[in-house]
């Protein structure tokens, strides 16, 4: 089951967003036909198809706190005995998948509120009179308004926006009297009067098919089109949303570095044996700064970092917790993809290979610890310590076995059996919502329902109990207390 659930994690991460952006894409980009309709459909389908495969692993398997879900990790990256071993390995593995969850969750996040904005805003269909209007050779004109009644406005004010049912006369296709026609229309400031013009699209040769009308062109275009928004909005938030996308894509990166393919281990690497240590809080300071790199230990990740260096951090610093390790040029600081202060008990003590290739003089090193029990962690050292042991000492031959595999070490692969019930809840909550929004029905219920679909997760999770004990059938292991201060 173990194995099982980091599959069932991965399918939800390649599956999940890509179906919330597809949803939100198809919603806000697409006209009305069968195009958006399978389209919209299919995301809804296997957004569905996620939430059922993350509750079946939690039933099936019982659901677990994120500590033993670390545990889980490591009992399934130990090799077997015969595996096992202090030779360097000649091959290192890539490490994509955490890049990808962490890039993933802050990516659906904006793309849940596009959805929910889109699909609240409008009815997602053009209905009876807009249809026939499209399908034939329709224009759009300006048309003085003789009548308006059924007027509902959003607010107090005389000019907050307002709908209400419209009155225009056709023009006749062979002469003779005007055809009067009737439409609803929102108008964004005040209520148009009898002798004010609205755009109006209409059949000249078929008054009898009725009349769209707007108070822009752009708008009446949309209702013909059957798109939830006119051309001119969709295109701001498109380019919004990808803003957002790329800020999640920088996110992702930040935090567990770009992802890596794998590696082969030769000339110009740096091999160092290593102890783990425990958790501490990392002090970077801004290049040139001539008090030099200092680092507090503690148990705690928020730990204060005034009392370990014996210096104050210049203006600019960053502060961050990572795992140290115990080498003989020093205390060498490894940041992780990952809670330190859950992985630094589980990985306290543990001795083996710490691997790096030498990169440039800012930013952060891609590195490996290669543990002697036969796992291989990837995580990033700060630039300055490279730096710091290259000067140090000068690198030192080594040879590579090339008999000896590793298993890579995820510590977050097993979140799909951590997630809590009331997220499960709420994401089913959130599905349920959009697809009934995107059912051609009208009202003032649209609106509630958005909002409800985008807080369900965030609401059910408080309301379920978060920080409550979670049921697991799989006894957790007893943890170690982190290095003292």
């Amino acid at each position: 089951m173990s194995a099982g659930a980091v599959r069932v994690g991965r399918g939800v991460t390649v599956v999940g967003v890509p179906g919330l952006v597809v949803l939100a894409g198809g919603s806000l980009l697409l006209d009305a036909g069968p195009l958006r309709t399978a389209v919209v459909w299919a995301a809804v389908a296997a957004l569905a198809g996620c939430v059922v495969a993350l509750t079946g692993t939690v039933l099936r398997a019982g659901r677990v706190t994120p500590a033993r879900g670390y545990e889980l990790a490591l009992d399934a990256a130990r090799a077997p005995a015969p595996a096992t071993g202090t030779a360097l390995p000649a091959a290192l593995h890539g490490s994509r998948w955490s890049w990808a969850r962490v890039t993933a969750v802050a990516l659906a996040v904006p793309t849940v509120l596009v959805l929910f904005c889109t699909l609240g805003a409008s009815t997602p269909d053009r209905g009876a009179v807009p249809g026939r209007i499209a399908d034939a050779d329709y224009v759009i004109k300006e048309l003085p308004v003789v009548a308006v009644g059924g007027v509902e406005r959003a607010g107090s004010s005389s000019r907050a926006s307002s709908e209400a049912d419209y009155t225009v006369r056709l023009p006749a296709p062979h002469g003779g009297a005007a055809v009067p026609a009737t439409f609803r229309a929102a108008v964004h400031r005040g209520v148009r009067q009898v002798g004010d013009t609205l755009p109006v699209a209409y059949v000249p040769q078929r008054p009898d098919l009725g009349a769209v009308g707007a108070d822009t062109r752009s708008a009446v275009e949309a209702q013909l089109a059957g798109r939830t928004l006119p051309y001119g909005t969709a295109a701001v938030a498109g380019v919004l949303w990808g803003v957002t996308a790329l800020a999640a894509f920088c996110v992702g990166t930040a935090v567990t570095g770009p992802p890596r393919g794998g590696r082969r281990v030769g000339k110009g690497w740096t091999a160092l044996r290593a102890t783990a240590a425990g958790v501490a809080e990392h002090v970077e300071r801004p290049t040139g700064d001539d008090a030099g790199t200092g680092a507090d230990t503690g148990t705690d990740a928020g730990t204060d970092a005034g009392a370990g260096s014996g210096s104050r951090s210049g203006e600019g610093s960053a502060r961050y917790a990572c795992l140290m390790l115990h080498t003989d040029t020093g205390d060498v600081p490894l940041r992780l993809a990952a809670s330190h202060r859950r992985a630094a008990p589980l990985l306290t003590g543990a001795a083996g290979w710490l691997l790096w290739k030498p990169a440039g003089p800012r930013g952060k090193v891609p590195a490996d610890f290669v543990a002697d029990d036969g796992w291989q962690l990837p995580g990033r050292l700060p630039a300055a310590e490279a730096a710091r042991i290259a000067a140090a000492r000068p690198p030192d031959p080594f040879t590579v076995d090339t008999a000896r595999h590793t298993r890579l070490l995820e510590l977050g692969s097993h979140w799909a059996r951590t997630v809590p019930a009331g997220v499960l809840l709420g994401a089913a909550v959130s599905v349920v919502a959009a697809g009934a929004l995107l059912l051609p029905v009208d009202g003032g219920w649209r609106a509630w329902t958005a909002v409800a679909g985008a807080v369900a997760p965030l609401l059910c999770w408080m309301i379920t109990g978060l920080f409550g004990a979670p049921r697991a059938t799989t006894p957790a292991a007893p943890v170690e207390a982190g290095p003292a201060a």
